[in-house]
């Protein structure tokens, strides 16, 4: 009998075990380590795609029917798109800018208790809902339309006017960047909201004590997707930050009707192609697939810029009963003769030649105390979340001291404050209503004896494409250009860029400050412009003229104030009104 080797029986089982075992498993290990790192790279790829959608969407713009152009971001009046009929560039709201600019004018009619502004804030925050709920629907439709479907591909557009898509951005970013061995099988993008977390850019209304936010609540900010009620009524803000960022995918919650639904979540599923060639015991097409989820928060610019000024103006300087702006507020005041309220048809009047004042119908009688009520609101809106509620109702309460013919020009500050200035030059010499805007005349009687005739000049009630006119609630330009920066109208570099004006507060050079170039210039020159940067390069694109010095949004001329020659005064008549403007 032949004895066998045993030491060849161990030398082929070890060739068998490194043949059937361990190579099958070194090559399954490493296909698994790189199947691992393709994840993690489809991961990374989907999440930057994810930051793509979240900033498209912050890019999208509504033409609301009430506040204009709304976005979720702020942008300054400097894109083609957004064009008034003017020809001008439109500022675009954030949804946020607005919901705290509403919240924060609650809370100042009541500190006021006064009815009118109360009035009119439930009209804004009823027309903000609407506006919310009008942002949402368009979120969905823009996430949810295909790349293919030519017939939406202009439907939402950018400030500049370029086209917003969303999942033909994300499609074409992944197919670019992911690895070769992965396909796409398939995208989806939705929006919602986050439980417990996210950001706002907007700051909490000082001074603390009459901001009305929870005891709790120690941030600058507003925090986003929670109620924070103001005055008995209850406001919601969108998440956004200074920059589009990744948030937690666990917070994420579908839209409804009850946020402002900000956050973008982006699902992918992907085909690895690579793990399928190996046969394995039990494999499944599954092992193969990888599902990557990105949820985004998007961006929101400031709010930048200057806002409208208002100009207050005696005929005859102030007089008894007439102090301070808490006597113009106050019902008893005024014992009124007539107040007429009147739209601008047709054209800025008077400057236009087919412009005229057509008179309204209001549903409630005007009275004279109402309308300084209705045209204030008016004022603190178009300076949304700029002014401290303390320097609001400081203003109010400061008693007037110019002389005859002088003019109150009041400006928000960046600090929060209300600058009132008397400046002897002015820079809106005619007094204009703008095109679809409306005037008020109110023929009334205060004590001692005074019969004044005022007149209320508001260009910035109506602010939308739809109903604001050629200018669309824009301030209205001043002249020169640069009236802010100069002394013989109250101003210099320095108080204007306190608030937010001139050179150093817009970061522009002004070319021409006349603003006489002619037509023809600006179409030789490609060129062209009435402003350059800061350090006199060209801009891409021009800005809204009265974005230098913030224009006029609102005038108040009050005359007829002087004391009265014969005991027996009649009744307040056009003679008394300052003949050196027009009407």
């Amino acid at each position: 009998m032949i004895k066998r080797n045993r030491k060849g029986n161990i030398l082929l089982m070890v060739f068998v075990c490194i043949c059937f075992v361990v190579a099958p498993t070194l090559m399954f290990l490493c296909e698994a380590c790189l199947q691992i790192v393709a994840r993690s790279r489809a991961q990374s790829v989907v999440e930057a795609a994810g930051l793509i959608a979240a900033n498209d969407l912050s890019k999208i713009i509504i033409d609301d029917a009430h506040f204009g152009l709304v976005s979720l971001s702020n942008y300054p009046p400097i894109g083609k798109g957004t064009c008034a009929p003017d020809g001008e560039p439109l500022p675009i709201t954030g949804i946020n800018t607005l919901v705290g600019t509403v919240r924060q004018n609650a809370i100042i009619a009541q500190e006021l208790q006064n009815a009118q502004m109360n009035y009119l804030v439930d009209r804004d925050k009823d027309a903000l809902d609407k506006s919310i709920a009008e942002l949402n629907r368009t979120f969905t439709e823009c996430l949810n339309s295909n790349a293919g479907a030519s017939d939406t591909k202009d439907k939402w557009l950018d400030l500049q006017a370029n086209p917003i898509t969303p999942y033909e951005d994300v499609e074409t970013f992944l197919r670019k960047n992911l690895p070769e061995n992965v396909e796409i099988e398939s995208i989806k993008l939705s929006h919602g909201w986050l439980e417990g977390e996210g950001d706002t850019t907007i700051s909490v209304p000082l001074p603390a004590n009459l901001a009305q936010m929870p005891i709790t609540s120690k941030s600058n900010t507003y925090r986003p997707f929670i109620n924070i009620p103001a005055a008995r009524r209850n406001f919601n803000f969108a998440g956004v930050g200074p920059k589009s960022s990744l948030v937690s995918g666990s917070a994420f919650r579908p839209a409804d009707k009850n946020h402002i639904c900000s956050i973008v979540r982006l699902e992918c599923v992907l085909k690895l192609q690579s793990l399928g060639k190996i046969k394995i015991p039990l494999y499944d097409e599954s092992m193969n697939r990888a599902y990557c989820v990105a949820t985004c928060q998007p961006f929101a610019m400031p709010d930048t810029g200057p806002k409208g000024a208002m100009t207050l103006r005696f005929t005859g300087g102030p007089v008894a009963g007439l102090r301070s702006w808490s006597d113009f507020l106050r019902d008893g005041t005024f014992r009124d003769n007539r107040v007429t309220t009147y739209d601008a048809v047709g054209g800025d009047y008077p400057l236009d030649s087919e412009a005229r004042m057509q008179q309204s119908s209001p549903a409630v009688v005007p009275t004279t105390s109402n309308q300084f009520a209705e045209h204030f609101y008016y004022w603190l809106r178009n300076g949304h979340t700029k002014p401290r509620i303390d320097a609001v109702l400081e203003m109010v309460n400061a008693q007037f001291q110019s002389g005859p013919n002088e003019i109150y020009a009041y400006e928000f500050a960046n600090n929060g404050d209300i600058s009132r200035r008397v400046i002897s030059k002015d820079p809106f010499p005619i007094g204009v209503t703008a095109d679809s805007q409306y005037s008020t005349i109110a023929d009334t009687n205060v004590q001692g004896g005074v019969a004044p005739i005022i007149i209320f000049r508001n260009d910035v009630k109506n602010l939308s494409r739809e109903s604001g006119g050629k200018h669309c609630g824009q301030p209205l330009t001043g002249y020169p250009l640069n009236w802010c920066e100069l002394s013989e109208y109250g101003g210099d570099p320095h108080v204007a860029v306190n608030l937010g004006k001139g050179r150093l507060g817009t970061r522009l050079t002004i070319v021409d400050p006349s603003g006489t170039a002619s037509t023809d210039e600006a179409i030789n020159d490609p060129n062209f412009g009435l402003f350059k940067t800061f350090n006199g390069e060209e801009l891409f694109s021009q800005p809204r003229r009265s974005f230098y010095s913030g224009g006029l949004a609102l005038d108040i001329e009050i005359g007829g104030t002087s004391a009265p020659t014969v005991p027996t005064m009649q009744n307040a008549s056009w003679s008394k009104l300052p003949g050196k403007r027009l009407i």
